[in-house]
């Protein structure tokens, strides 16, 4: 099983690199979090250091020293969760860090003054713990950003929880002579499961479209009350549909997200059903498909990412997937009924979208 420690090093970085590469992609928190946390997952100082520069640690000082990274880990990706499920750290997030920090200060303190007279098992119970459950909380947090749940992609959390179960139980297993090496091996192999949905979750992209000279739409941002008028201008372009409209059929050129709550992952080619509170999701997704040709992104949905996500959060998104339309020369055209929206709101979206 020699093979072990370099399948570890390699799901690890396979892992740290597919973080920050969403970091990079969606300027989100919590991917710039998680991807630290994942860093220090890779550096491993010890195996992939230290004892290749012949290093040892005093063993005294070892029973500290090799429980804090799980501190250092955990603590980032609870944070991380909290970043990518809410969008923020609220007050709450606040205090269940702090607490579990403060927990983590005293425990290195008891292990110092040799409160647990050398038990294992005591000793590694709370790092362990905040590790493993960190990880399970992460894994089903990660759950809502997979997209094609019967694809690869569910690896990515399903892995994690894995190993997040294997950190609940190694102050137990960690003695049991014949189980510690297969829990070891059984690590890594969670590890490389989680690496290989992460490569999924992160090259995951839409059909490149048929190749249109015809711009039915100069670019820059729209909003009509017509939706006959703005379908038959989608039909000319290569479009991304944000719909609540289930699509019945694709005219071959467009990428259609179907917002909706009663399905997920992909419906037929092309089209894909998604819950309208993934628009942080959504974002990344639309970013992709300007990337491989797109050039028009078409929303009818805005009154019900509203009523799912609040105004300020639906202005948000649609602010940001209108610069990446623009920024790809390419054009983006809202459907709505200004009826259903209050008067500053409705100012707002005509304060950056055009009427046609």
């Amino acid at each position: 099983m020699n093979f072990i420690p370099y399948l570890n090093f390699f799901s690890r970085l396979v892992l740290f690199v597919a973080a920050v590469y969403k970091a990079t992609k969606t300027r989100e928190k919590g991917w710039v979090i998680l991807s630290i946390a994942f860093f220090i997952f890779v550096m491993d100082i010890e195996n992939y250091i230290l004892k290749p520069l012949g290093i040892t640690i005093n063993h005294n000082v070892y029973q500290i020293v090799s429980k804090i990274p799980n501190f250092y880990i955990g603590i980032l990706t609870l944070g991380a969760a909290f970043m990518l499920k809410y969008g923020s750290i609220k007050p709450k997030h606040i205090l269940i860090v702090g607490t579990t920090l403060i927990v983590s200060y005293i425990w290195i303190f008891a292990m110092a003054i040799g409160l647990f007279h050398g038990n294992f098992t005591l000793a590694s119970l709370c790092p362990s713990w905040i590790l493993g459950g960190s990880l399970l909380y992460l894994s089903f947090v990660l759950c809502e950003h997979v997209i094609e749940k019967k694809s690869l992609q569910i690896l990515f959390p399903l892995g994690l929880a894995g190993v997040g179960i294997l950190n609940l139980t190694y102050p137990f297993t960690r003695e049991i002579e014949w189980f510690y090496p297969l829990a070891f091996f059984g690590a890594a192999i969670f590890r490389f499961i989680a690496a290989v949905g992460a490569l999924k979750m992160i090259i995951f992209s839409p059909k490149i479209p048929e190749r249109r000279i015809v711009k039915a739409l100069e670019p820059g941002a729209y909003w009509t009350e017509d939706e006959r008028k703005a379908l038959e201008i989608a039909s000319k372009m290569n479009t991304v549909m944000i719909t609540r409209r289930y699509p019945v059929k694709n005219n071959g050129n467009a990428l259609v997200y179907w917002i909706t709550k009663v399905k997920e992952g992909e419906v037929k080619e092309n089209v894909y059903a998604i819950s309208p509170t993934k628009i942080d999701i959504l974002t990344d997704l639309i970013a992709r498909a300007f990337r491989v040709g797109y050039n028009l992104l078409y929303i009818d949905a805005v009154e019900f990412l509203i009523l799912e996500n609040g105004f300020k959060a639906t202005a948000k998104f649609l602010y940001t997937v209108k610069d990446i339309a623009i920024g790809n020369n390419g054009s983006i055209l809202l459907v709505l009924n200004p009826k259903v929206l209050q008067e500053n709101q409705l100012k707002i979206i005509e304060r950056e979208f055009k009427k046609i």
